[in-house]
């Protein structure tokens, strides 16, 4: 009999014994599961301010206010010294190539993405600006797609500097900024913009147009130019007599073609016979004040120093490698799509197409 009720105890404790650990488990699985919804939400809102961010962010900074975020500021300190974050991706800039110094060849550092290729900017030290191939069908130049070139822009500006840009190049290219630089290039963009009007509008410059005819049938079209007068008058007085055919045995410019023209770099020309003016000096403001920085410069032709006849350049893209061996005396202030019209020419030569641009009529406005 006791043996009975001692089993009989026994069987009750054990069953108790199971109830109680099946609650305790299922309160543990409860809080369990409750503690995960509760860092799955957080995970949830912690991302989408995050999100919302990186669509208000471009380059670590917010489009709103231009005011730098401390995350911004945080992530860039720890990223490398080239620049801050990649941001949105939309603010990438399709069809346009950028310029600088070459921190990793595009040729060994293929990417599926511009996306990844702005990471890899991100996390290179040095890198402020990314070149991405995006023609999956055809490449780029010769260049395969998905190559990732990675840049360093030095001094900075608050826009990248172009080597080209316009529907016809199939390279991506974008920018990263972090806090200082940003400000810097903010106070250097605007110092450089201001310096390069007055240029334009000191007195005494001279206006003056080429009527331009690119291809055998193609309509006329106008380039303006600004030249610098009073900064360049050795070559700016010899320009000027080209536009009035008072060059050797009366050669000018009208009537003359560019004879030299090399795909994102000069569109050149000179006078119909080539004789142009006698020999004349490089101006000093020209040569050694003015740089190759930009689109739209007009740079003298020479066969060494002082050695200028009136044949010119019209630079297409920045081209540093020119500065003091070129006069630089103005520059386009109208007509650009002609120059990159006439810039193309040099692609339709590769493919045998023996089509000019011909300057039918110049004058001074």
């Amino acid at each position: 009999m006791n043996k009975k009720r001692k089993s009989s105890k026994l069987a009750w404790f054990l069953i108790a014994f199971a109830f109680i650990f099946a609650f305790v488990a299922k309160f543990s699985r409860d809080n369990d599961h409750e503690a995960l919804v509760l860092a799955s939400e957080n995970i949830q809102k912690r991302n989408t301010r995050f999100n919302t961010e990186e669509e208000r962010t471009e380059h670590g900074l917010t489009i709103e206010s231009k005011s730098w975020s401390s995350e911004s500021s945080e992530s860039s300190s720890s990223a490398s010294e080239g620049g801050g974050r990649c941001g949105a991706i939309s603010n990438a800039e399709m069809n346009a190539e950028y310029s600088g110094d070459v921190v990793k060849w595009g040729e060994s550092n293929e990417k599926e993405s511009i996306e990844r290729c702005c990471e890899d900017c991100e996390n290179t030290k040095g890198c402020n600006a990314y070149v991405f191939c995006n023609d999956r069908e055809n490449g780029c130049n010769g260049r395969k797609f998905g190559e990732c070139w990675l840049k360093r822009q030095s001094p900075n500006g608050a826009m990248r500097t172009k080597m080209s840009s316009g529907s016809d190049v199939q390279w991506a290219s974008g920018s990263l900024y972090s806090h200082s630089e940003f400000e810097e290039a903010i106070l250097v963009t605007k110092k450089t913009e201001e310096r390069r009007r007055v240029q334009r509008e000191k007195k005494g410059n001279v206006k003056a147009f080429f009527d331009v005819r690119v291809g055998d049938y193609g309509k006329v079209s106008r380039i303006e130019f600004i030249l610098y007068q009073e900064d360049c008058p050795n070559f700016v007085n010899a320009f000027r007599r080209l536009l009035a055919t008072k060059g050797i045995n009366g050669d000018g410019y009208k009537g003359s073609s560019f004879y030299r023209i090399i795909d994102k770099f000069i569109d050149q020309t000179g006078p119909v016979s080539g004789r142009g003016v006698e020999r004349f000096d490089d101006d000093y403001y020209g040569l050694h004040s003015l740089k190759h920085d930009r689109f739209g410069l007009l740079s003298a032709a020479n066969s060494g120093p002082n050695t200028n006849t009136g044949h010119f350049s019209i630079v297409v893209a920045p081209s540093p490698h020119l500065d003091t061996h070129y006069t630089i005396f103005g520059e386009v202030v109208s007509g650009f799509d002609t120059v990159w019209e006439i810039n193309k020419l040099d692609k339709a030569r590769n493919n045998k197409l023996k089509e000019k641009a011909t300057i039918v009529d110049c004058g001074e406005l």
